[in-house]
């Protein structure tokens, strides 16, 4: 056992030393390991014998060579991996994740808090801007807990807004989510998602392929994003600019022979750009989660569990007059004072039923006295 320790240990160095070679990414590791079998063989190597077993520039290959690694910092990331309980996943091991395997550029190192299962290659990337509207927001919670509990696995890469209404609603809805970090593993970013973040780890994984410490830069969410749709069958993004990383993460679902799907919005809204852009260039319009799960699986197999109070009333004991009220709002706010009218009842009473709705959680209060059904 003690052997068999050591050896994971050396091992674990050995890719964390390979890794941090200047300007050796996921397909230059992956070229290494076919040609000699193992990081360690690969940095023990000469130059010569690099490039005539690659391939790979001379310059590139004489830095691999004269690579001299930092063995106290790597020993500081591996002391930091084990407290943390974070498993390393290589490319060619067993457990990777079976969906990431087939992109072109796969990460060839996995560091992952929680679990990766089988079941997640039934998963689906559900992502949008950092500041939706009240409208996107529910769309996002209301898409990835039917998706969740019809059994697939949420994808998203724990950014606000979007992406943490996403996991927050597969969490509550009792399925399995996965965040990608644009970061190390150890690295808390955004920080209010510390408290998901921890969730996920219960009901999913948060994984990255940066090493314990890499700051949050805006170039590894270009690297990030490729992942989030790797892991999925299909991405869906709720609202977005046109400028926005989700639209290139649903470029990387496209060049990942992957499906895309759209949210529509409110035209005059500049969140829904994105969206509407994607639509304009051939991808799927997904109005609820029926529309991902006809088109992703199609067997009929994952199917969206009917919402309560939508189909047993009787359960939640409304009364007649609350039954009545829950019928006259809509997704979109409605101000109370438009309620009064329609249903021709004193305000004082309609208050009264409103809250009963509001606690049972069918419907949700806006600023401005307005209620909305509530995203289930």
């Amino acid at each position: 056992m003690a052997e068999h320790i050591a050896s994971r240990y050396e091992r674990m160095f050995d890719w964390l030393a390979l890794e941090r070679v200047p300007r050796v990414g996921p397909l230059t590791m992956a070229r290494l390991f076919e040609a000699f079998g193992g990081p360690r063989s690969a940095l023990n190597a000469d130059a010569d014998e690099i490039r005539r077993r690659t391939g790979l520039s001379e310059r590139l290959a004489r830095s691999i060579a004269d690579f001299d690694p930092p063995e106290e910092e790597i020993r500081k990331d591996l002391e930091l991996i084990d407290k943390l309980g974070v498993r390393v996943i290589t490319r060619w091991d067993a457990d990777y994740p079976a969906m990431l395997q087939e992109i072109y550029d796969p990460p060839a190192l996995l560091f992952v808090r929680g679990e990766i299962t089988p079941k997640d290659s039934r998963a689906v990337a559900v992502v949008g801007t950092r500041n939706p509207s009240r409208y996107g927001f529910e769309m996002a919670e209301r898409i990835s807990a039917e998706l969740a509990r019809a059994g697939v696995t949420i994808v998203s890469g724990l950014a606000r807004g979007i992406d943490a209404a996403c996991h927050s609603a597969a969490i509550k809805a009792g399925g399995r989510t996965i965040g990608v970090l644009g970061c190390g593993i150890d690295v808390l970013y955004p920080r209010e998602n510390k408290s998901l973040m921890e969730e996920m780890v219960s009901s999913g994984a948060v994984i990255t392929e940066f090493r314990p410490g890499i700051a949050p830069l805006a170039t590894n969410f270009y690297r990030r994003n490729r992942i989030v749709s790797g892991l999925a069958k299909g991405t869906v993004v709720v609202e977005a600019t046109t400028k926005s990383g989700s639209l290139i993460t649903a470029r990387h679902a496209l060049d990942q022979n992957r499906e895309v799907f759209a949210v529509p919005g409110n035209a005059m809204n500049l969140r829904s750009r994105g969206p509407h852009h994607l639509i304009k260039q051939g991808a799927a319009l997904a109005e609820s989660a029926e529309d991902i799960l006809e088109a992703l699986f199609p067997t009929g197999k994952l199917q969206v569990e009917p919402l309560l109070f939508e189909h047993q009333d009787e359960e939640l004991q409304l009364s007649e007059t609350a039954r009545r009220v829950l019928e006259r709002i809509d997704p979109d706010p409605v101000p109370i004072d438009i309620l009064v009218e329609s249903l021709d009842m004193e305000a004082g009473k309609l208050a009264g039923v409103l809250l009963e709705l509001e606690l049972k959680g069918l419907i949700r209060q806006h600023p401005g006295k307005m209620f909305a059904l509530a995203s289930r």
